[in-house]
Formats: C-alpha cells, structure tokens, sequence
C-alpha cells in the first residue's frame, strides 16, 4: 500500500519539465488535493487509486484480512450493522486496525482514521426520479411512492439530504453532515434516461461520481433508450427512428464500453455543472442482475476496469453480489476467499470458481498499486496517437512517459489479434517496457512501437525507457 506522505507529480509540479512539442499536461479529475481540500480525513484518498468492493460485509479480522490480501484498500458502503446478530459486522476498529479504509453508511463510538467518505442513498435516480418534492424517509417503498405528493418526484430532495442534511427535518443520514467527503452512486437515470440538465443536478450532491450499467452482463443496455442512443443518438436505425433497433449483443458486451460511464459522468460534472470532481467505475465480478443468463469472465472484468482507468477514473467500484447465475451469493469475495465456503470452489463461469474470481482481482490490483504514482500523475495529452481499435491514455510522472493501453472502443468490437502501431514524441526514450509483463519492444527511431492485443479483453500499459 503506497504511504500517505507519497508525493504525486502534478501538473504544477511538472511545468518546468522539458517536455516534447506538443504535449501538455492535465491534472486527474479534481486535482491532485482535492480530497484534502475537503476534509484532512479524506487526504487519504488523493495518494491512493481507490480499489473496493461494494457492500461488504467483514464479520471479524479474518474475513477484513482476505480484502486485505487481495490488494482491496476500500470498502464502499459496508454491509450489515456492528453489534447486530442479525447483520453482523466487524467493528471500525477491527477495520482500522487492518490498515482498510471505508466509504461509512455510518458512524458508531469505534468510528475512526478508517473512515475517510461517508456513502449516501445509493440510485435516487432510479427510484425517485428527477424532482425536489418532498419525501417520507419513513415509507417503506423506496420508489416514487414515498414522494409528497404520492407518485410525484423527488430524487433531489432524497441526494440532497444525504450529501447536506436538508431539508433537516427528515433526521440524521446516519452520519454527520460536514465537510467529509461523500460518495452516491447513481444509475439508468443519470446515465440514459434524463436530460443532461436533470441529470447534472444529482451529481452536485457528491463529491465522488459513479453510476453503474453493467455492460458484460445486462442485455437489456442493448436497447435503443439505453446503449442504442448512448453510443448512437444520430442514428435513425439504431436511436430514434419508427423502429430502432438499439445495440447488438457484440456492441453491448464489450469491456470498452465501462469508458463511457466515465465519460457521462465527466461531461455532465465538468461541463454542466462546471466542476471536475473524482469518478469510480462500477465493474460487476459476477452474475449481478436477477435472472440474468450472463455471468462477466474474470478477464472481460479486468479488461472493463483498465477501460475505466484510461478513461479517467480514479477508483474501481467491484460489484461484488451474484444474483444469478451458478453460485448465487453476497459475500462472493468472502466466500472465495475462504476455503472453508461452500462457494469457495463454485464455478461461476464454466472452469473458473469463485477462489479463481477472487485470485483475477488481486492480480489486477497488484497490477495498479504498482503504478498507483502514474495513475495519479497528469495526463500526457497529445503525447501518444496509434493506429487500430484501442483506447489509450498516456502519463507523465517526472521521470518516464507512460501509455495505457486497452483493446476495443464503446461499441466498436476489435479484431482478434491486431497489431497496433503506437507512435510517441520524441522524448529521448529508446525502448519500451512492458510493465509487469517482463518484455520489452524496440521504439523504432524514438518514436514508433508495435504490438499485438489478442482480443477485446487485452490491454497492455508501456513505459518509455
């Protein structure tokens, strides 16, 4: 785990740095401080790519140490209540005492150093649509029910008293409303469904952006309201013609397309409501929708998340549940990594259990933590461009120029084995390692290397030596 003290190279930091004609530096999304600009307690969180499952539910040191040895550093929105013998849950201290942080739905007297964002009301979009009535926090619906009047929408009023505690006469989100960080996740509503405008306004009850549409698992993101006019909204065949076709499950069911809830988030944020703040990609490890058919492969998971990354994000959201498929569970990444589970040596995809679900997930996060500095460093814009079907990003971090690399574009399937041509400015590098794969590639003429991405699952991260 990288120390807290670790100094990031900003773009502030770099501008002296003689850098290649061409290139210029951007700073992550909310600045290198923007954590600790809001809270000393969220600081945390400006060093570290944040890696976590959501709604975990530890009941004891044990089970907080296998999130541990998979290379996790977050939970996002615990499960369960401490000291509840019907929800058990490990205690904030037994959390702390492992060196994991939390995303709190709470605060109890253990509450401490762990806790660096508290978590909110989780899809306000998606049950309460985009309104400011008012809301009984009492009714049992959790849909547009619970609105004043019956039926109307009050999304807004249910984010906004999660973020800021108004209207206060709905009691206490179960933490304190201060200047500690807060992370909401949203949904269909932010991501398909909303105008820009309506769906810009939620975003401005977090300080961390997420919303989820799981791509490798939902086919009905294959319709023409959803992916169809995400990806194709000029299209008449596709969006909004007499009879739109939407999406094929080749264009829906590609890790490539995780880049676009980034992008939402992004362009909503900066654009509409002009500030840059954190995104975290949602990625599912498993069988999440109920009774779905299709389960993500550990690879297609990776690959989603690394899309993520190169889009932006500055944190991986693992959705962690199975409510479907072979090996149904909620505590998945416990289960797999206990050998005593019942589901431990569950197959969840033909040949692959859940053991081997949770050993997919420490390799890749043993794969960011080992460039945690890069991925927090600026962005290299115009240092990198390439030939062939792949998203790619590149970093500066002081020292080496960095490109990460992932097969595939939203909805545009890549070929099997292509062979993609990269072509860098000139920065006095003579060869390209590949990080952590022990390889390296010739860069012809200091600017130019080739290689291959075997399928819409590859990605590769290159630093210039």
């Amino acid at each position: 785990m990288t120390p807290a003290t670790t100094k990031i190279a900003t773009k502030a930091s770099l501008a002296m740095a003689a850098l290649p004609v061409g290139v210029t530096l951007r700073d992550i999304d909310g600045g290198p401080q923007y954590f600790t600009n809001k809270d000393p307690r969220s600081a945390w969180m400006d060093s570290h790519i944040m890696l976590g499952a959501w709604m975990e539910q530890p009941a004891d040191a044990t089970q907080v140490g296998y999130a541990v040895a998979m290379g996790n550093n977050i939970y996002w929105n615990l499960g369960g209540k401490a000291g509840d013998p019907e929800q058990w849950r490990a205690d904030y201290d037994v959390i702390r005492a492992a060196g994991m942080h939390v995303s709190a739905p709470d605060t109890t007297p253990n509450s401490g150093t762990e806790t660096v964002v508290y978590d909110g009301w989780d899809e306000a979009d998606m049950q309460y649509g985009s309104g400011a009535n008012g809301w009984n926090p009492a009714a049992p619906n959790a849909n547009q029910d619970d609105c004043i009047p019956a039926g109307s929408e009050c999304g807004y009023t249910v984010a906004k008293w999660s973020y800021s505690g108004q209207p206060g006469s709905y009691g206490s989100p179960g933490y304190p409303i201060d200047s500690m960080a807060k992370h909401q996740g949203y949904g269909k509503g932010v991501l398909f469904w909303m105008w820009d405008s309506e769906a810009a306004v939620f975003l401005g009850y977090s300080d961390i952006l997420s919303a989820d549409s799981y791509w490798m698992t939902d086919p009905d993101l294959e319709a023409n309201s959803q992916g169809g006019c995400a990806f194709f909204p000029h299209s008449e065949s596709i969006c909004y013609g007499a009879n739109p076709v939407g999406l094929t499950r080749a264009q829906r069911a590609l890790p490539a397309n995780y880049a676009f809830n980034v992008a939402r988030l992004q362009t909503l944020s900066n654009t509409l409501n002009h500030q840059s703040k954190p995104v975290v990609v949602d990625v599912e490890t498993g069988c999440p929708i109920y009774g779905g058919t299709e389960c993500i492969t550990p690879a297609a998971m990776k690959a989603a998340a690394m899309h993520g990354l190169i889009a932006g994000a500055r944190g991986i959201l693992w959705f962690q549940h199975n409510f479907s498929g072979p090996c149904t569970d909620y505590t998945t990444l416990i289960d797999g990594s206990d050998p005593s589970s019942d589901d431990y040596n569950c197959q969840q995809t033909p040949g692959v259990t859940i053991h081997d679900l949770v050993l997919n997930i420490k390799a890749f996060n043993q794969q960011v933590n080992s460039v945690n500095n890069v991925l927090l460093s600026p962005f290299a814009d115009g240092y990198v461009s390439h030939t062939g079907n792949v998203a790619a990003m590149a970093k500066y971090d002081g020292s080496h120029f960095y490109v990460f690399a992932a097969s595939g574009t939203p909805a545009t399937p890549p070929p099997a084995n292509q062979s993609v041509t990269f072509t860098v400015k000139s920065s006095g590098a003579t060869k390209v390692t590949v990080v952590n794969e022990g390889r390296t590639l010739p860069l012809v003429n200091g600017t130019t290397f080739t290689d291959t991405f075997a399928d819409a699952n590859a990605y590769h991260i290159y630093r210039m030596d």
